[in-house]
């Protein structure tokens, strides 16, 4: 059934204003997925503060020439949908491990970061990242390591002055 105007302005619409305020998008191909599976699917996108939204192509191609989005668009075969999320990170990681959930059926295409067109090979290496918390626990260690080795060294010295009282005074006995 055909989609009236009104409809498709509204589409285009809310895409731009989730495009506007997105840290990234990823266009995701998909088929061979049942309902079934994209409600769970839409659910743990929305729980990780990520958006699905499912709509013809022509529609995404105006709502990506309204945002003013450089460079070129990846190419969209066979049915597309958007994953759009605020943190530059979560798009593309929450699709990766869908993608590993339903093996052939949802795969990357491309995205949008920082307001440029990506292939789907950089949108793949950007869901790779570490997550925040996890970038700033390793930053953390860095910093602290410098400190824990002059720790060690300190307790070395008296460690070993103290080994070497306790070696003294067991040869006088």
């Amino acid at each position: 059934m055909a989609i009236t105007l009104q409809k498709k302005k509204e589409i285009i619409e809310s895409l731009n204003d989730k495009l506007k305020d997105a840290g990234s998008a990823v266009i995701v191909g998909f088929k061979g997925l049942k309902i079934a599976d994209i409600t769970p699917l839409r659910k743990t996108l929305r729980d990780g503060g990520v958006s699905f939204s499912v709509a013809k192509k022509t529609l995404f191609k105006r709502a990506f020439n309204d945002v003013k989005i450089e460079g070129n668009l990846p190419p969209m075969d066979g049915q597309v949908a958007l994953a759009i999320g605020k943190d530059p990170i979560a798009p593309a990681k929450s699709i990766a491990e869908a993608q590993k959930k339903y093996k052939d059926a949802v795969y990357i295409l491309g995205g949008v970061l920082e307001g440029k067109f990506m292939s789907a090979a950089e949108m793949i290496a950007l869901s790779k990242i570490p997550g925040r918390e996890v970038l700033l626990s390793q930053l953390l260690n860095v910093m602290q390591s410098p400190i824990q080795g002059f720790v060690g060294t300190l307790n070395a010295v008296t460690r070993d002055f103290v080994c070497t009282l306790d070696q003294v005074a067991k040869s006088k006995n």
